[in-house]
């Protein structure tokens, strides 16, 4: 899958809106073919006055847009997306002999949208146009950036990242060939350039650096498997997150529950799986098998993510002992908790509970807690400030009978 964020705007929490969106847009030619293609994250932030104070819209391009207006051209093309209470943004390319880049980014918002400016002072619509220095691509190449960047202007700050794109697209087929962006470089040591001309001086400027934008917590939803007689024999609920290292750099996705699909076997040959296929490009497999006649487990974690059209990111083990409970029972963890599963890729769970055998009438069996959910797991500090006391008196103690020592050691003479 594409990964294109032609725009995305930093992340800020709030207004309890989901942060993170994936748009996937083609734009067709005259013959019906596609000559435009972006799938990408975006997010907004804008300041905006309420009563003469500064407050601030938190809100994403989302997965449904309208691209009336957008077109293809020889020598310059045009992207544009409707959304929402008339919101639009839209990027253009331009063509210059074999390469293309973007040089333009244009953003309007309403602010008589009352769900995403509530009490805004002022009305009507503004318009942010910025320079966009992309490098040049290559025609029949598409470009691919994962690091984040950010657009700032008249108090609307734009964040990209995940990014692939093509304009100038040849008979309607997506190239395989990719260009990536310089923050994508794994970077070497360069020595410091002086800020300046005045030899001697001391002044250096840095690389600078780019940090994707934090995840909100991911959702909580209820996965089923059913068998063959429609009744639910596995059942797992989560809110799950994807860590992983991709070409040195550190990535994290959450799965969403609205776009994501549940599938799996149950019980054959004591094993039982769990598939996760989050139309993002995520793939999870989930294997449980029966350690003996009275325990299960998760065993095996398998993932694929789809970073590029040519590319996937794959991790298997299946040497794990994660989730273990006694059968005809379930497993429960609420608390946040990360599991490593190989040294490029953990998972992230909340609210867990997972069942995938002696399921009965669809519902959970009586649950087994994790330890970081017991109520013994406030014993932990308590026997740890104790150890750490008792070694403190033993040493107090040891440097007493040392110093009483060495005193009764000296006679007169």
């Amino acid at each position: 899958m594409y990964r294109y964020a032609c725009v995305a705007v930093v992340l800020i929490l709030g207004c309890g809106i989901p942060l993170f969106q994936t748009t996937d847009v083609s734009i067709l030619d005259k013959d019906n073919k596609t000559c435009m293609y972006n799938n990408m994250m975006v997010n907004f932030t804008v300041l905006y006055n309420v009563n003469g104070t500064n407050s601030t819209a938190n809100f994403v391009l989302p997965e449904t847009v309208n691209t009336t207006g957008s077109k293809c051209g020889e020598k310059s093309s045009v992207m544009i997306l409707h959304f929402g209470n008339g919101h639009s943004w839209s990027i253009h390319f331009i063509r210059n002999n074999d390469t293309y880049k973007s040089d333009n980014i244009t953003f309007t918002y309403n602010l008589n949208d009352p769900k995403i400016f509530p009490n805004a002072t002022e009305t009507g619509y503004r318009t942010v146009e910025n320079e966009y220095k992309m490098k040049g691509i290559p025609i029949n190449h598409y470009y691919k950036c994962m690091s984040n960047d950010k657009l700032v202007k008249d108090g609307v700050t734009q964040t990209f990242w995940n990014v692939t794109s093509q304009a100038f697209i040849k008979n309607g087929e997506l190239s395989q060939n990719v260009t990536v962006c310089d923050a994508d470089i794994p970077s070497t040591t360069v020595p410091p350039t002086t800020n300046g001309t005045t030899p001697g001086t001391n002044a250096t400027t840095a690389a600078p650096t780019t940090t994707p934008p934090p995840l909100p917590n991911p959702e909580t939803h209820t996965y089923n498997v059913s068998n063959a007689n429609n009744s639910v024999c596995l059942m797992a609920t989560m809110g799950m997150r994807v860590s992983y290292n991709y070409h040195g750099k550190e990535f994290q996705i959450n799965i969403e529950p609205n776009r994501t699909t549940a599938g799996g076997k149950c019980a054959e040959s004591n094993v039982s799986s769990l598939t996760l296929n989050d139309s993002n490009g995520v793939v999870i497999n989930f294997t449980f098998i029966k350690s003996d006649s009275k325990n299960f487990f998760l065993q095996e974690v398998s993932v694929q993510i789809k970073v590029d059209v040519s590319e996937t990111f794959k991790q298997t083990n299946n040497t794990l002992r994660y989730w273990e409970a006694s059968l005809g029972s379930s497993y429960m963890c609420n608390k946040m908790q990360a599991y490593p599963i190989t040294a490029n890729l953990s998972l992230t769970a909340l609210d867990l509970r997972v069942q995938p055998f002696n399921l009965e009438n669809d519902k959970y069996a009586t649950a087994e807690e994790c330890f970081l959910d017991s109520d013994l797991s406030f014993l932990v500090p308590i026997a740890v400030g104790v150890a750490l006391g008792f070694l403190i008196i033993l040493v107090l103690i040891s440097y007493l009978i040392g110093r009483r020592k060495s005193r009764t050691g000296y006679q007169s003479v």
